[in-house]
């Protein structure tokens, strides 16, 4: 008569041989495409923002900066799993082998990255030519704080300087244009700022729109007016390109490049007074800064981003920034490629 497993025994090979194939793809499928898009998505941002912080390290000691963007990204999984279960009988049963359980599992895992080197004419166009006023304008109206791209991304206003620096002398900007700037941002909290595009022969014009004089930021929008030396009561303004406005009724943005940007930030960088002193760098810009990076032996432990360069670590804190104010870096990240793009289409 044959020798049948008893059902407890069965039952638990059955058990183990499903916890097994289980195992094989658990973690693969959904959850995996969950995992590892979210944390592609997070390595990408936190690498951009080091390229930028590393670039302004750069060119603070009068390095070549480097641009590596990702051009592609694939992941693939592999899994195969086999599984084989053996119940025993008369005559080859024994106490110890009723049943017998066997698998296989192979797991293959195979990220490919492309990286591509911004040089040539896809550099000029994204890093060397001026912003589009537009663009930055469109920003704006999305919600990123007007005065910190305009302190960020513009040279002048209707020949209002800006904070630059020039020959590796910082200059302050004017009074006039931080007013501007002052009186921006309270007509955009208000809510108040709006753009309006128009075609015409010589290409697409843009408007930049105040709101009101009767409006909770009438105040405001009537200083605007007054520093950019405009008619009183003009509900719009046409923003241009240059220093200064070329017709009545317009704004003259004056843009800097990415590279610019990068080069103004790079002097509010804190250096060591020994780097200045040997000449390897200038030193730190004096004034109000947007962003303070510190160097030591080790990044802050809060550090919204954090390089190493010449031996030395570089980071950017945290602590450092205004309440609920976007960082510089951020900006950095985030605006300019989308700003530099539309340059590139206005070419």
């Amino acid at each position: 008569m044959p020798c049948i497993p008893p059902p407890r025994l069965r039952r638990r090979a059955l058990a183990l041989l499903s916890l097994g194939l289980a195992g094989c793809n658990a973690g693969v499928g959904p959850q995996r495409l969950d995992l590892d898009q979210m944390g592609y998505a997070d390595a990408l941002g936190e690498g951009l923002k080091r390229q930028m912080l590393l670039n302004m390290v750069r060119l603070r000691y009068a390095d070549v900066p480097t641009f590596l963007s990702v051009s592609q990204l694939i992941a693939g999984y592999q899994v195969q799993a086999t599984g084989q279960l053996g119940l025993n009988a008369y005559p080859n049963a024994a106490p110890g082998n009723y049943a017998t359980v066997g698998g296989t599992v192979q797991y293959t895992n195979r990220p490919t990255f492309t990286f591509t080197p911004v040089t040539g004419q896809r550099f000029a166009q994204s890093y060397l030519r001026p912003l589009a006023p537009a663009e930055l304008l469109s920003l704006a109206q999305s919600g990123a704080p007007v005065d910190l791209l305009f302190r960020l991304g513009v040279q002048s206003v209707n020949g209002l300087p800006n904070g630059a620096t020039q020959e590796g002398q910082a200059q302050a900007a004017s009074g006039g244009f931080m007013a501007l700037m002052h009186a921006l941002r309270t007509i955009q909290a208000a809510g108040a700022v709006s753009l309006r595009f128009e075609r015409g022969k010589a290409g697409p014009r843009v408007f930049l729109v105040l709101g009101d004089d009767r409006s909770t930021a009438g105040e405001a929008a009537r200083q605007v007016r007054r520093l950019l030396g405009l008619s009183p009561g003009m509900p719009e303004l046409e923003v241009v390109y240059g220093r200064i406005p070329r017709g009545h009724g317009q704004v003259a943005v004056l843009t800097r490049s990415v590279l610019q940007v990068l080069y103004d930030l790079g002097g509010q960088i804190e250096v060591m007074a020994e780097d200045v002193a040997r000449g390897e760098t200038r030193p730190t810009d004096p004034g109000e800064r947007l962003i303070r990076v510190r160097q030591g032996d080790r990044a802050p432990a809060d550090a919204y981003a954090a390089v190493t360069y010449r031996g030395r670590a570089f980071g950017s804190s945290k602590a450092t920034l205004p309440p609920r104010a976007p960082s510089p870096s951020c900006m950095c990240c985030r605006c300019w490629p989308r700003a530099a793009r539309a340059s590139r289409r206005r070419s």
